[in-house]
Parts: C-alpha cells; sequence; structure tokens
C-alpha cells in the first residue's frame, strides 16, 4: 500500500470535486484529487453528458443577472474556448480534455483517476485516513490529511465515516416546507441514461436488441406518445442528446439497487430508439443512428448530509440574511417523480424560486464527523431544497466555497465548524476575490488604494437607448425596468407609434421591487392612463413621480391595444432591461428579447460612471454596477491614478460575460478579447501588459510592483460589441493576509 500525504483530500471528480480541488490548491494546499472514473467532470463528462445548468436556470432566472460567477464561470467559459460545439453535445471528450488541463495546470493537485475509495479510517470521531483501490494499475493507496472533502455524489466517505445523513422525502411538518409530502418516506429523484442521435445522410436501418423493450406494449407508451405530463419527444430528432424524462429507479434504493436500475434504462433506451426509428410516426429518423449510449445512469440524489444547517424551502423563498453565506443558487425547486416514467404523474414540477439566493457554508460541513466537508448533491439541504441546489454550476460553487475554507483550516489549525464561528469574514473576502458570487455582498477597495484615488476614462454611455428599429405591439403588456441612482425618478421619454385613425389609450404602470437582486415588481407605485393621438409617431413623456424602490428599479408597464407598439431595437443596455409583461406568472416578466427605446431619464443619471469599477461590486445588484464607454469602432482607456505611490501585488479585471446567459453558443458579444495594461512609476518609467484573445470574465495580473502611480488600461477589441464594459477594477498589496473587508 502505498501512503499519501497531503493538507487535503477530495473525493470526486464531477464539478464540485474539481473546483474544490482547484480551489484548495491555488490557495497553496496540497491536494490529493480522487475519482472512481476514467474521465473528470461526473455528470458533465462525457461518459454522463449533463449540462452544467445553474442559477441561470437556462436564461429564464427573475434575478436576470444570475450565472455564478468564480471557478465554474471559469471552468465554462474555457469548455466553450476550446469546445464551441459543447452545447450540441458534439466533441465531448475534448470537454474532458479541459477538465483535466485545468487539474494538470495545479501543481498542487495530485490526480488519481480510476481510484474507488472502499474504507475510511476514524480515530477519536475524525477521519484518521481513506484507502482507495486502482483496479487496472493493481494499486492500493492510504491518503491521509487534516481535512476531507466528500464530492463523491453518493457521499462514499461520509457514510462510511459514519457522519449523519438523510434519505428520502422530510416530512411537511418537519421543516414548514409547503412542497413536502404530508408523510415521510423514502423516495429520492431517478436515474437517466442519456444517448445521441445522429445524422449520417444515408439509411441506416437498426434492430432492437433481445433484452430491450417493446415500448409500445409498457403501461406509460400512450402518455408519452400524446406528450402528457412533461414527457414529449422533440420534433426534430437529429442532434437529440437524450430524454431527460426517461427516468428510473426513485423508489429503490438508488445505490444499492444500481446495477438492476442502470439495465432497466438500457431497455428503456433501446426500446425508445426502436419505436423512433421503426414505428413510422417520426420523419427524417432513416439517416439517423443511435452515436452514443451513456456507459453508466447519470444519477441525481440519493444520501444528504447533516450539517449544522438543513436548507430548506422557506430559505430558498424567504432568503434569510446568512452570515455565513460562501455561494448561491437559483434554479427552480425541480422535484422528479419518484418513479420515474413509470410514475402515473407529471415527469418533474418546476417551483418557482424568487432569484439567486444565498447557500450558508453551515450547510456544508458535517454536523457530526468534524474534518468532513462535502460539496454537489450530498450537502445538508432538505429533499425539496435539493432540488434546487442539485445541479452543477451550484455544486461547483460550493466546491470553491470548501477548497477555499479548506485553506483557512490548515492556516489556523481548526476544523470547519471553527471557520464558520470566527473566520467568516476573512473566507468571504477570498471568495469574493476568486469571483465567488454571493449576493449583497460587496468587495471593499482597500483603504491603502482607495484614498485619493481617481477614476476616469476615455468616455461614458449615454443612459439612453436611441435609434428605435422596431414597433413592439402593446396589446400584450411589456416592462421596461430603469435602475435609477437618485432618490426619485420623475420623468422619462419613450416612443411611441398609435397606427389607428383615432385616439387610443396607453395604460401606465409603475412598479417597485424589494430585492435589488432580482428583476421581479412587488408592489405598484401608481398607474394612469395617456391618450395617444392618431397617427402619433414619435417620443413622449411619460410622468414617473415616485421615489426609488427598494430594489433601486422603477418597472414601467405599458398596455394598450394592438394598434399602439413601443419602439424598440437589438441593443443591450446593461441594467436597463426590456420584458414581456405575465402578472399571472410568479415572477411576472419573461424576457422580451429587445430592448424598449428611451431617453431624458430625469432627475439626469450618471450610470456608466468609471468610478463604478472600485465601488465593490462585480455585477449588477440594484444597479449596474460598472463602466460602459461611448459607442465606438476604436480603442478606450480607463485609467486609475493614485494619490501617492503605492506597492501593487495584483491587479483583478471583471469584464461583461452576459451574466443573464446559462449556455452560448457564439462568442460572448461584449467580452473585453483584447486589452493593454500599463503601470506608471514614480520615476516615470512604465511597465506595460498585453492580452490578446482573452476569453474569461475574471482576469488576474500579477504584476508585483512598487511605487506604482498609476494604472491605465487600453481597451483594443470585444468579441462584436461597439461598446467596452467593464464591471470592476480590483487592486491588491502585497500582504500576507486578505486587507479588504467585506460589507453586506
Amino acid at each position: 500500500m502505498e501512503l499519501i500525504k497531503a493538507d487535503v483530500t477530495v473525493i470526486g471528480g464531477g464539478i464540485a470535486g474539481l473546483c474544490a480541488a482547484i480551489a484548495a490548491a491555488r490557495q497553496g494546499l496540497q491536494v490529493s484529487l480522487i475519482n472512481d472514473r476514467p474521465v473528470l467532470g461526473g455528470n458533465a463528462s462525457s461518459e454522463v453528458r449533463v449540462h452544467i445548468n445553474g442559477s441561470a436556470y437556462l436564461g429564464k432566472s427573475p434575478s436576470y443577472y444570475a450565472r455564478e460567477g468564480g471557478l465554474v464561470e471559469e471552468l465554462k467559459l474555457k469548455i466553450f474556448h476550446y469546445n464551441p460545439l459543447y452545447n450540441k453535445k458534439l466533441m465531448l471528450s475534448l470537454s474532458d480534455t479541459v477538465l483535466l488541463d485545468m487539474v494538470y495546470a495545479e501543481p498542487n493537485i495530485a490526480l488519481y483517476l480510476n481510484t474507488c475509495v472502499h474504507e475510511t479510517g476514524m480515530e477519536n470521531g475524525r477521519i484518521a485516513w481513506v484507502e482507495g483501490l486502482q483496479l487496472a494499475s493493481e494499486r492500493k493507496f492510504r491518503f491521509e490529511s487534516r481535512t476531507y472533502i466528500d464530492c463523491s455524489g453518493d457521499g462514499v466517505v461520509g457514510f462510511q465515516a459514519g457522519a449523519h445523513f438523510r434519505w428520502g422525502r422530510e416530512a411537511k411538518h418537519e421543516y414548514n416546507e409547503t412542497l413536502a409530502p404530508e408523510v415521510a418516506d423514502h423516495y429520492t429523484m431517478g436515474d437517466t441514461i442519456l444517448f445521441q442521435a445522429r445524422d449520417v445522410e444515408y439509411a441506416v436501418p437498426f434492430k432492437r436488441p433481445g433484452f430491450a423493450y417493446d415500448i409500445t406494449k409498457l403501461p406509460f407508451f400512450d402518455s408519452i406518445r400524446k406528450g402528457l405530463n412533461h414527457r414529449a419527444f422533440p420534433r426534430k430528432i437529429n442532434g437529440l442528446g437524450g430524454l431527460w424524462w426517461l427516468e428510473y429507479g426513485g423508489h429503490m434504493d438508488i445505490i444499492t439497487n444500481n446495477e438492476d436500475i442502470a439495465l432497466e434504462l438500457r431497455k428503456l433506451v433501446y426500446g425508445i430508439w426502436d419505436y423512433i426509428k421503426n414505428s413510422g410516426e417520426f420523419d427524417d429518423v432513416d439517416n439517423l443512428i443511435l452515436d452514443y449510449v451513456c456507459p453508466i445512469p447519470g444519477k441525481r440524489e440519493s444520501r444528504r448530509f447533516i450539517g449544522n444547517h438543513m436548507l430548506s424551502q422557506n430559505d430558498l423563498i424567504d432568503k434569510p440574511h446568512f452570515e455565513d453565506a460562501v455561494s448561491v443558487g437559483g434554479w427552480y425547486m425541480d422535484l422528479h417523480a419518484a418513479k420515474g416514467i413509470y410514475d402515473d404523474g407529471p415527469a418533474t414540477a418546476w417551483n418557482f424560486v424568487p432569484g439567486l439566493y444565498n447557500i450558508p457554508f453551515r450547510s456544508l460541513f458535517s454536523q457530526n464527523i468534524p474534518n468532513l466537508m462535502f460539496a454537489g448533491r450530498n450537502i445538508s439541504a432538505t429533499h425539496v431544497a435539493f432540488g434546487s441546489t442539485r445541479v452543477m454550476a451550484t455544486c461547483g460553487c460550493m466546491g470553491q466555497a470548501v477548497g477555499t475554507a479548506a485553506s483557512l483550516c490548515l492556516k489556523y489549525e481548526v476544523d470547519p465548524a471553527d471557520i464558520a464561528h470566527a473566520h467568516m469574514e476573512e473566507l468571504q473576502a477570498l471568495l469574493l476575490r476568486d469571483g465567488q458570487t454571493i449576493v449583497g455582498l460587496k468587495e471593499e477597495l482597500d483603504p491603502y488604494f482607495a484614498d485619493g484615488l481617481s477614476v476616469s476614462a476615455s468616455s461614458q454611455r449615454n443612459y439612453e437607448n436611441l435609434n428605435p428599429t422596431e414597433a413592439i405591439p402593446l396589446d400584450q403588456g411589456v416592462c421596461l425596468v430603469l435602475p435609477i441612482q437618485t432618490s426619485v425618478g420623475d420623468s422619462v421619454q419613450i416612443s411611441i407609434k398609435n397606427s389607428s385613425e383615432h385616439t387610443e389609450t396607453l395604460h401606465v404602470k409603475l412598479l417597485g421591487g424589494d430585492r435589488k437582486e432580482n428583476y421581479i415588481p412587488t408592489s405598484l407605485l401608481k398607474e394612469y392612463n395617456v391618450a395617444i393621438a392618431a397617427g402619433h409617431d414619435g417620443w413622449i413623456t411619460l410622468d414617473l413621480g415616485c421615489v426609488k424602490p427598494a430594489d433601486d428599479k422603477i418597472y414601467i408597464v405599458l398596455e394598450g391595444t394592438e394598434s399602439l407598439a413601443v419602439y424598440g431595437n437589438e441593443e443591450k443596455i446593461t441594467g436597463a432591461v426590456s420584458f414581456l409583461y405575465r402578472p399571472e406568472e410568479p415572477s411576472k416578466l419573461k424576457k422580451l428579447g429587445k430592448s424598449i427605446c428611451f431617453k431624458d431619464v430625469l432627475p439626469a443619471q450618471n450610470m456608466y460612471n468609471p468610478e463604478n469599477v472600485v465601488n465593490g461590486y462585480s455585477r449588477p445588484y440594484g444597479l449596474p454596477n460598472g463602466w460602459i464607454s461611448e459607442r465606438t469602432e476604436g480603442r478606450e482607456w480607463l485609467e486609475l491614478s493614485l494619490a501617492s505611490p503605492k506597492s501593487l501585488d495584483e491587479i483583478h479585471l471583471v469584464f461583461n460575460s452576459q451574466l443573464d446567459l446559462e449556455h452560448f453558443d457564439d462568442p460572448i458579444e461584449p467580452l473585453m478579447q483584447d486589452y493593454d495594461v500599463t503601470l506608471t512609476f514614480e520615476d516615470g518609467t512604465e511597465k506595460g501588459i498585453s492580452i490578446r484573445g482573452n476569453y474569461q470574465t475574471l482576469n488576474k495580473h500579477r504584476v508585483d510592483a512598487q511605487h506604482v502611480t498609476r494604472i491605465r488600461i487600453d481597451f483594443c477589441a470585444t468579441y462584436g460589441s461597439p461598446y467596452h464594459e467593464v464591471f470592476a477594477v480590483k487592486l491588491f498589496a502585497p500582504s500576507n493576509d486578505m486587507r479588504g473587508q467585506v460589507k453586506s
């Protein structure tokens, strides 16, 4: 047996484990990363082929700018950069390679693939070691470390260690959850095997294997044939990457019966493909082949450990303030039917979550095993809350949190519970520095730099959206959301067209919201009618006359007849977003895909001031919180002038990567592609950094410079946007400890 010693041992190489290992390694820890499969990525790997979804909820989050930052953002953008066909589920082996590349780039990580942890040793109630077997190489390892992070999904190490855990659904009364059943049970969500259809441009027959089902003889056939209960076949089969609702096993012990469940799913997959190819009910399938069937099921749920806080439905809905907040979620509470495809009810219920919510650190470490943390689908959450937290981008953010926390466990020679009690500010500061999203926290610029700092720019975008190109009919309501800086909003102009031969009535509602991270109107401020003369085609002034709401945004709802239209265009103006107005839906708003034109907001708003880049926020939160240049085809610049010469260790730049998107098929237009950084020193000399082909949101530059008096950033090119946008410029002085402060 080989003895492997490290500062932290991470079990599981899925997205949560990857982020945990990389976060710990970048904080200087020696990391053992153990994965029982030949590839990294877990359910996101080429073996299982699930997309890395998260809090943006497929671009439909009511927080709008909801995609997670940090390591998950870095990972997703890197995958897309090297595999632009990722969203089409092509070249997924290349995506696996990207994850390997990220691990191999970290000299502090020792990776053990194809290594199954089979035993965990305990001493005085603590994990002392875990043992793993690498079958193909016939090697056996004993891993020892101060701290252990279980990201294995099924919680294999925590289970072997005796960590308290939950299984199944809690009763409604236990956490006062309206979505929970009246009586607790052992039902979990089931597994799914995905598959890939491909057009080879010539006819290929398919013969059903003997073990596979004749789907037409199964009890659910009529239901799926009619597309009932959220189980519908897509119109286009070419490129189909599987059927998420082809699910089974939640009514069984999903771990013990793993092989039986996998066999049942294979019978179903090949039976479904036989029906698609040979029933005659699908068009254009003659040239399709079953290009890939995943060798293992994608597992949704099994054990959930018990921490010092059990995240519940009410935490996601009411969003209480957590002093120990370390990451975010936002996916809907997506609760699948326990019996999967054999269940008579709907395949799932998408239960509304009102935008981003914070996840507390106390849900990420064990209640009874002091040196055990966890991240992924095994965290301390009820079954209902787990319906939201289980998606992989959310799991990755939790992984970054515990990996970073492991560095403080080593630094102070304490356990995770002690970090929660005494070192949360430092943990949060480290996470924010590395791009982690935590709702409501701002990263204060070190007073060392802030005192006397001035920020200037080559230009600044006006707070307006001119050049109307498209008339948007008002027979269905639309909503223009205007963030405002001032204490009141007086008026704004919009462009209206009345195509009828008589006066039409424009109904205006002004609403406000109560949470800065959201785009959800919650209260009526005022409403009135405006008479639009026959044939009118131009700008009108809308009276606002209201105090700034709690979320810093005024929601202007416009309703009329099919003869009335408001003008819009394809521009994107950060912060000022346009929606369809759907009062019957929980979020009240739905993406419009266009931007309503407006101008002359009064009082005047200095919305895209260059000083925003040092205000402590790295994304929209109430206000847009960024600098935007005027429309340009040339270069633009930002300049930070320091009051006196300073020592500068690192510069971090945060760019706009369209955080309203979950996935992207094209280059992200506003992302900064090429730029130069120039440091000017006290003696007048300069040092330059030139970046070409950037594809990341967060750019870190270690400069190790002394006597710096000025920092200038020249922006050369985006990926297509005519505006140059920067959310944050973060400056860090040489220090062994974090000098910044975290404020909520």
